[in-house]
């Protein structure tokens, strides 16, 4: 029996609603029934009030209500059909009226009601866009009907234009808004094909001294108020995204890019307290249908738990048809630990459970080492103009170390750096250890250690200035253009005793964490370090425009590592200004005869590779390429001047050994004063010249 509308027009058809009523004479409940509808009505509703149900269609609803106590209902719709259908099957409930009449043009004294019901009507009538003044006309009829702080309560499904239509018309017009999200009953339908149910509960007032926008995800705690309509709109999206991603897992394989699902507490509506990465192994043999995987504190940034290759590579390893990957958030404690997460989860995850899963099947929660969740400590928070949000956090990562990261928020798991925390040296300025001091959280006991490069490719730039630098005390100057925690430039300070480093960056915020938590403002660094806060491409134009004079400020090593904070460019780094040809002759000309380039790229599409390297190639001399797998990083090694080893060497191999061998010196001298291990001549393996 075709009972639903051709056209989304044919939803405000009053011949279509004639037809559907004279087909379906028994109840037809859009978006739940009483029963799942009553904990919030009765929030709302009380038995004195004055009740209008308006597009009150052949649902059970209003006999229900009238039959709780709630008795003066008055119910409208433009179907003739259901009206008399409803008025015939009512007689016996004498205070309700049943009545047809458009809601677009209702024929009410003003004020007359304390609550209007809408169970689905504004979806029925809001097909598109092109209905906004029918609904303009609607809300305007809702609002002069209501009284004084009446309550309009609009049960929806909350498509996107339909939210945004209520988003944009309540809260301008000093009406307070709260959103529930509606329990339906899983147990009466496939739950595979639910979509979630919000009631929007749109309550009137003369005037309001603010917008207040609160959100509710269960009906018997306080709501939640949010600051704004787009965080609304996100808090409705995140349900809907984890309705639709539960329904397809319900029969379909997780897609390799899907996004992940993000869970909430009815307590903290806006940030999500689990983030879960769904893996299904399609090809690789598993042995088991479906486990859980908790991602310890501050490890969700690391490669095996931030990318999709890396996520896989666990499921292939715990060998799983199907494993939910769950990140824990940094804004939420979990003060039961692994316990108090499964049984936060167990009944939520089941619904991401691979089709035909025995129902005694139980659901195993694997960790790395065991049952310990990790720990870890925000240390700050700033905001920026250039950056955004970002955060440097401590946690415990592999072999119970401690290390220290930064992370830019609106780049998601992407970490700026990182780097592994010691115990503070003990000096005769900082006496004696206190007994009750924690050696693993308090700041003031745990300090960078600089020998440490938790990147790959800042491991590659360190070796690959063997291209420049004989020994570890060779007098050189660097120039650093993306300043960023300072890892990279406490390291050179902490090898190299003679170097001198001038660090540009854009964002003043971010020179001040490498300085205060990342250990770059050290007394032992000062005299050698210059942190200037300017724009890099700025910064180069004047030097450039100042070396005319006889003694020109030059640079041994210039390493450029400023990222973009656009997401939708191809090139992440550098920004794509450094690589212009102007730029690129501007960092040749401030570099000495012998100097080198080290060049930090970040890019997936290989066109665009290509083309900053087709632009370097016709400023520098020697260029050689350095892959940094597993991560997408790559360094570029350019050479102001060939280097001259006394052989042929067309494809660079013995350039490259000659590199090999100057780095082991350094790491056979460097154990020999430190006492420390130096590890940098592996990372010039596969190094080659490409021009």
């Amino acid at each position: 029996m075709n009972l639903l509308p051709k056209y989304h027009s044919d939803f405000s058809s009053v011949n279509y609603w004639e037809t559907f009523f004279k087909k379906r004479v028994n109840s037809f409940e859009w978006y739940g029934n009483y029963f799942e509808l009553c904990g919030i009505l009765n929030r709302y509703v009380k038995p004195k009030d004055d009740v209008l149900v308006v597009g009150c269609g052949n649902s059970n609803l209003s006999e229900q209500m009238y039959d709780t106590g709630c008795q003066k209902i008055t119910n409208i719709d433009i179907s003739k059909t259901v009206i008399k259908q409803m008025q015939d099957r009512n007689k016996g409930r004498d205070q309700m009226h049943w009545l047809e009449m458009d809601i677009t043009k209702m024929q009410f004294e003003n004020e007359s009601f304390s609550v209007v019901i809408d169970k689905g009507t504004l979806d029925a009538m809001m097909s598109g866009d092109e209905m906004s003044k029918q609904i303009d006309e609607m809300f305007e009829e809702i609002g002069r009907v209501l009284k004084n702080a009446g309550r309009y309560i609009c049960i929806s499904l909350a498509q996107d234009h339909i939210m945004k239509k209520m988003l944009d018309y309540f809260p301008s017009r000093n009406w307070l808004v709260r959103i529930h999200k509606v329990w339906t009953d899983s147990s009466t339908d496939d739950v595979s094909n639910k979509m979630p149910v919000f009631a929007f509960i749109f309550t009137k007032f003369q005037k309001m001294p603010m917008k207040i926008l609160e959100v509710c995800l269960e009906d018997s705690v306080k709501p939640t108020r949010l600051s704004s309509e787009d965080e609304v709109a996100d808090f409705i999206k995140a349900q809907q995204y984890y309705a639709m991603i539960r329904n397809t897992l319900a029969s379909n394989d997780a897609k390799d890019d899907m996004p992940p699902i993000e869970l909430f507490t009815s307590e903290q509506v806006n940030i999500p307290r689990y983030r879960i990465y769904v893996i299904d192994l399609t090809t690789f043999k598993h042995s088991l249908k479906f486990g859980i995987f908790i991602i310890p504190h501050g490890r969700e940034t690391e490669w095996l738990f931030a990318t999709h290759e890396g996520r896989q590579q666990v499921a292939e390893s715990a060998k799983f048809k199907r494993l939910a990957i769950v990140a824990l958030s940094r804004d939420h404690v979990y003060a039961d630990g692994m316990n108090g997460i499964q049984t936060e989860l167990s009944s939520r995850v089941m619904e991401l459970a691979p089709a035909k899963l025995p129902t005694e099947y139980k659901v195993p929660f694997l960790s790395i080492g065991g049952d310990n969740i990790g720990e870890r400590h925000v240390r700050h928070r700033c905001k920026s103009k250039f950056c955004g949000s970002f955060i440097v956090e401590d946690y415990i990562g592999d072999e119970n170390k401690w290390f220290r990261q930064l992370i830019f928020e609106n780049q998601g798991t992407c970490v700026q750096s990182v780097v592994e925390l010691m115990k503070k040296p003990y000096t005769k300025q900082s006496g004696k250890k206190s007994p009750k001091q924690k050696s693993t959280s308090n700041e003031n006991a745990m300090v960078p250690n600089p020998i440490h490069l938790a990147s790959i490719y800042q491991r590659i730039i360190v070796a690959t200035l063997a291209s420049t630098i004989s020994t570890l005390n060779d007098k050189f100057k660097v120039l650093v253009i993306g300043l960023g925690g300072g890892t990279l430039c406490c390291h050179l300070l902490h090898v190299f005793q003679n170097c001198q480093i001038t660090a540009i960056e854009l964002d003043p915020g971010v020179a001040e964490v490498a300085s205060k938590w990342f250990g770059l403002g050290s007394d032992r660094y000062k005299s050698r370090v210059n942190i200037q806060v300017e724009d890099g491409l700025v910064f180069l134009k004047k030097l450039v425009d100042s070396n005319t004079s006889e003694n020109p400020e030059l640079f041994d090593v210039l390493i450029l590592d400023a990222n973009c904070n656009d997401k939708t460019k191809s090139l992440q780094c550098p920004a794509e200004p450094f690589v212009e040809l102007k730029m690129i002759r501007n960092m040749a000309a401030v570099l000495k005869e012998k100097g080198c380039l080290l060049l930090n790229m970040l890019s997936r599409d290989q066109n665009t590779k290509n083309n900053v390297t087709e632009r370097i190639c016709e400023v520098f001399t020697d260029i050689y390429h350095k892959k940094c797998s597993p991560d997408l990083n790559e360094v570029l090694i350019c050479l102001k001047s060939p280097c001259k080893n006394g052989q042929s060497d067309k494809n660079g191999e013995n350039t490259v050994d000659q590199w090999t061998s100057t780095v082991r010196q350094w790491e056979k001298g460097f154990r020999k004063s430190h006492k420390e291990t130096l590890e940098l001549s592996d990372n010039l393996e596969n190094v080659v010249k490409i021009f």
